[in-house]
């Protein structure tokens, strides 16, 4: 397994999305197939607005 510190993972976007993913299957494995549903629309909402906040504070 590869080291990436976290300044590497804020200079990436692909990185960003990449982590974002493994965070998600890595919680989605402990939960019932009824919480999934709705974990995946919550999840993809929040890292959404994340993403949305990160990138406006960058052209600030």
């Amino acid at each position: 397994m590869d080291t990436i510190n976290i300044e590497e993972i804020q200079k990436s976007s692909q990185l960003k999305k990449e982590k974002c993913s493994e965070a998600k299957a890595a919680m989605r494995d402990i939960l019932s197939d009824e919480q999934k549903e709705k974990f995946d629309g919550v999840f993809d909402n929040v890292v959404g607005k994340v993403f949305k906040g990160v990138m406006m504070k960058e052209k600030d």
